[in-house]
Formats: structure tokens, C-alpha cells, sequence
């Protein structure tokens, strides 16, 4: 069976990526070994995130820029003229294979366009950074041999797993648009190590030359940021999670995935997604600038969506699709809101609220909120003290044991305050499910 193994961080500070403020971006940060796919689910449920094996949780209440977790209800959600409008232009371009005249101007993603028109892509790329890892190395573990242990302690039923250290699998699924004059095929694959590695070698080589202009300075940077991204992986395969199936799961399974754009053979886009029981969760999404007429970003949304739609019909309770954070105090991080039937997560009772006006005129007023108006809402998922006793803990390579075993044990309370205020953090089932490392 398949159990989720964390080391815990603790209180990170850093510089902020949205206001640009020096030591003033607060989180909470932990380093997954493994995640199950149900375990994962719960964290982003409680507003964390993760950044390849480092998973953080935003403290909005005293960070620069609260961070909300935002998700779209993929099933009532309606197209804008402005969808619509971009869809027309894209099968317009694949029919006739020609840009429109008043797109010739547009020559990069960088350039200005009303909000009703904003490039989800564009804010994804350039305005959605990456968190600052802390400096500190997790412990050095066998993966496998700690959940061997951790197995032998646990009775409960198999979940689907995520491994933050791999990724393997066979291409599940496809879309195509197909005409005489240009093909758009999107493929959604589990990523392959081999397969990766030549995809970042052809990726790097084609930035080569666009990332000697100087002129286009927004751009530069977006590739910096894909580039960055993309090189990350090299040492392992820590952006992509475990491909793994179930009965039912969806047909491409769980896991993580890179949803591909060809155009006449020729990679235009990837949008990298974590399928997840209850969501698909958009990771991040990059494109080649020279096709930034197309509104990339707000197509590859639109494409999800559309994804996520058809898994619903298979799998009801997959009907989420989650876009990450929303920073309402950072204007160039509303775009996110603007897609119909969104749901903004409470910070403190983790509820889901529907992002309307009234609460968009809240945070301008205040940019921490509830948003749950009911003041007497609690968190149903608290950990209390009363449920230290079955945390389980990684002592060292060979002992598992539950806290309450540890202190009966050694007759000591260990890092008891550590260990509790984590566990609030994660909830109490992902606390008593989770294995908490906790090696010297």
C-alpha cells in the first residue's frame, strides 16, 4: 500500500513573488517524499500547494499578499463572449492557417490587451512564481523500505498513490482538431524520463535564440521562468507524480500529466496538470511566444475545463478544476477570478465560497478575510491535542512508531509542539494518515 511520507519545515520567510517585497512573504513548508492522491487532495483542500516535492501553505493572515485557493466548478461553468471569442479565433486560424489583420501588431505575450482579454497563459507564466525553497536538505531516506514500515503499522484500504520522485506511464488519452490546411492535436501523457529529457534539450535549444532579443523584456522573463521550470527536473523527476489507476479512476488514471499542443508536428504548448480524485489541478502551463495571438493560456484553460468535463461523465466526483491561488491584492492576479462559477477556500474553516462581487469588495477593503460568513463555522477536519497519540513518526531508517508509542518508549515528549502544530496545518486525517518524519 501506498502511504505519504513528509518532513515538516516549519515557518519559511521570503521574498515575495507577487509584490516583489523583500522578507515579507510568510508560509509554512514541508518536503514530500511521496503523496497519495487522496492525501493530496486534502492539502490543496486546506490551501496548500505544491512546487515539484515541496509542498507550502500560505499564513495569509500576516503575509504580504494572502494567497486564496481558487477552483472552478467545471460542470456550471459558462463561456464569456470573451471564451468565446478566442475559441472562433483559434479554429479560424486552423481552417483558413492565416492571422487575423488586427493580430499582426501582437507579436508577443507581452504585449497590452483589455482585461476582458487578458491571456490566462500570459499571468501563469510570467506572474505565477515559483516559491523560494528553504535552504534546508530533508533527511536522507529509502523511500521504499520506510513504506514497508509504515505499511506494517496501517490496516486501512489501498489509496491511489503519487510519487513526487517519478513518473512513468502510458499515453491515455487525446484530443485533435484536424482540417486541410492545420492540425492542433492535444495530447494529455504521463511524463516519460527519457522522453523528458529530449524534450527539454529541444526546448532549451529553440529558447536559444528568442532569449537574445533584449527588446522584449516581458517576455524574457517568461522564458526565464519556463526555462527555470524545465531545468528543475534534471535531477530527478520531482515535478511529476506516480501514474497510477484504479478501478474508479478515471481512464488516464492519477497522477500527474503533460497536456501537449502539436501544431503540424510542431510542440506549441504544454500544460502541466496533477489528476487528483476530486480535481484537476493546473501546475503550470508555457508556451511558444510566437503563437501568443492565439490567447494560449486562455486556451489551454478552456481545455482543461473541457477535460475535466469529460472525466465528470465517468467519474461525478471529479468535477473541480483548481487554478491555483488567487491574489486578490495583486490586480495582475485577478484574472483568475474571471472564470465563471469560481470558488474561493476559507481560510479558516475550509469551506468553499463562491467568489461574487460582495466578496471581491471585502478584500479590497481588507485584503485578509474569513469569507465564511457564518462566525460560528469551526474547521471539521481540526486536529485536536487528543489526536497526537496516533501520528505516526520516522524515528530512523528502521522504526515507525506511533507518538504514543515513542513517548511510552523514551519517556520523553519529543518535538510535541512541532508535531501538533504541523498536524493543524495539514488537518486531522492527512496527520493520523500521513508518516511525519522526524529523524535528528
Amino acid at each position: 500500500m501506498s502511504v505519504s511520507i513528509v518532513q515538516y519545515y516549519g515557518d519559511q520567510t521570503s521574498k515575495c513573488g507577487y509584490c516583489t517585497g523583500t522578507d515579507c512573504s510568510k508560509s509554512h513548508g514541508m518536503h514530500a517524499y511521496r503523496l497519495t492522491c487522496d492525501d493530496y487532495q486534502e492539502l490543496i483542500d486546506r490551501g496548500w500547494r505544491r512546487c515539484g516535492n515541496y509542498c507550502y501553505k500560505p499564513q495569509n493572515d500576516i503575509t504580504c499578499c494572502p494567497c486564496y485557493t481558487i477552483k472552478c466548478d467545471a460542470l456550471e461553468f459558462k463561456l464569456t463572449k470573451s471564451n468565446k471569442r478566442i475559441l472562433r479565433r483559434m479554429n479560424k486560424f486552423l481552417r483558413d492557417g492565416k492571422r487575423e489583420p488586427s493580430e499582426q501588431q501582437q507579436q508577443t505575450a507581452g504585449e497590452s490587451k483589455t482585461a476582458d482579454d487578458a491571456d490566462v497563459g500570459v499571468g501563469v507564466n510570467a506572474s505565477d512564481p515559483q516559491p523560494q525553497l528553504p535552504d534546508k536538505k530533508p533527511s536522507v531516506i529509502n523511500v521504499e523500505q520506510v513504506e514497508s514500515l509504515a505499511a506494517e503499522m496501517k490496516s486501512a484500504c489501498p489509496a491511489p498513490g503519487l510519487d513526487v520522485t517519478a513518473g512513468k506511464g502510458d499515453p491515455a488519452a487525446s484530443l485533435s482538431v484536424s482540417n486541410k490546411c492545420k492540425t492542433l492535436i492535444s495530447n494529455l501523457n504521463p511524463p516519460r524520463k527519457k522522453a523528458k529529457q529530449m524534450r527539454l534539450e529541444r526546448r532549451q535549444a529553440k529558447l536559444g535564440a528568442p532569449l537574445e532579443q533584449p527588446s522584449h523584456t516581458k517576455t524574457l522573463k517568461q522564458e526565464k521562468s519556463l526555462k527555470d521550470f524545465l531545468a528543475a527536473p534534471c535531477e530527478t523527476d520531482k515535478h511529476h507524480l506516480k501514474h497510477q489507476t484504479t478501478e474508479d479512476a478515471p481512464d488516464m488514471g492519477y497522477g500527474s500529466f503533460h497536456h501537449q499542443y502539436w501544431l503540424d508536428g510542431k510542440l506549441i504548448a504544454v500544460g502541466v496538470i496533477d489528476i487528483l480524485p476530486g480535481s484537476v489541478s493546473s501546475v503550470y502551463f508555457f508556451y511558444d511566444p510566437d503563437y501568443s495571438f492565439l490567447s494560449l493560456g486562455t486556451y489551454g484553460s478552456l481545455r482543461e475545463i473541457d477535460l475535466v468535463q469529460t472525466i465528470a461523465e465517468r467519474v461525478p466526483a471529479l468535477k473541480y478544476y483548481y487554478m491555483g491561488f488567487y491574489i486578490h491584492s495583486c490586480p495582475k492576479m485577478r484574472y483568475k477570478g474571471k472564470l465563471s462559477a469560481s470558488y474561493l477556500l476559507c481560510p479558516e474553516t475550509y469551506v468553499w465560497v463562491p467568489l461574487t462581487d460582495a466578496v471581491r469588495s471585502k478584500l479590497d477593503v481588507e485584503k485578509y478575510q474569513r469569507l465564511n460568513p457564518d462566525a460560528t463555522a469551526k474547521d471539521v477536519n481540526e486536529f485536536l491535542n487528543q489526536h497526537l497519540n496516533d501520528v505516526m513518526l520516522l524515528l530512523d531508517a528502521k522504526t515507525c512508531v506511533s507518538y504514543n508509542s515513542f513517548v511510552q518508549l523514551t519517556g520523553v515528549v519529543g518535538d510535541r509542539d512541532v508535531i501538533i502544530e504541523y498536524s493543524k496545518l495539514v488537518g486531522r486525517v492527512c496527520a493520523q494518515r500521513m508518516l511525519f518524519v522526524n529523524m535528528s
